[in-house]
């Protein structure tokens, strides 16, 4: 009796062993930052397995006062989604074009929005006056951690793509931003 449950757990041990991991897929909802970003491009840029989680502040129509924060996870990646007006008189659109020819970024650029991608880290600014004589701007960025930091360019495309979605959801449903119908549908252009 003894010898056959030896030989059942020695069995048991060596499946164990040779099957592979049983985490559930990761299953990524429609819309992610309080439904108001579509996430399509979610998945990809998480691992693969893990249960899905996320903790959001203001990404709803009129709850915002100018800044959102959207935490995404899942199998131990994590997405870091923000976005905020920016009012400091000293902000330049010469400055993003400045960091966005840094050496680890590449331009981003999505209709009149511009900025950068590099080293798991996306920015768009879109302008976002608050009166006709104020040159404010909505920074949207987007950041992956629990990832490899080489450099791959269907992750570079995916998280500019998101990018590009967080910024046509905070310009247009969250900020409400004036130009933001001058944002189109398609794909940000990198490079």
């Amino acid at each position: 009796m003894f010898a056959a449950m030896g030989v059942l757990v020695v069995a048991g041990v060596g499946v164990a062993l040779f099957l592979p991991d049983q985490k559930p897929a990761l299953s990524v909802p429609d819309r992610v930052c309080q439904e108001a970003v579509p996430g399509t491009h979610v998945e990809s840029l998480l691992p693969e397995s893990g249960a899905f989680e996320e903790s959001s502040m203001n990404f709803m129509a009129d709850a915002s006062k100018g800044l959102g924060k959207c935490d995404l996870s899942g199998g131990g990646g994590d997405l870091e989604i923000k976005y905020s007006r920016i009012q400091e008189p000293d902000f330049t659109w010469d400055s993003v074009q400045q960091d966005a020819s840094k050496p680890d970024n590449t331009p981003l650029s999505l209709g009149p929005a511009s900025g950068y991608v590099g080293n798991n880290r996306a920015e768009l600014f879109v302008d976002c006056p608050y009166s006709k004589v104020r040159k404010d701007a909505l920074e949207v960025s987007v950041g992956i951690a629990g990832v490899s930091e080489t450099e791959d360019s269907t992750r570079t495309a995916e998280l500019s793509a998101l990018t590009a979605d967080v910024a046509r959801a905070a310009a247009r449903d969250v900020i409400g931003c004036e130009c933001a119908a001058d944002l189109p549908d398609s794909a940000p252009k990198i490079g």
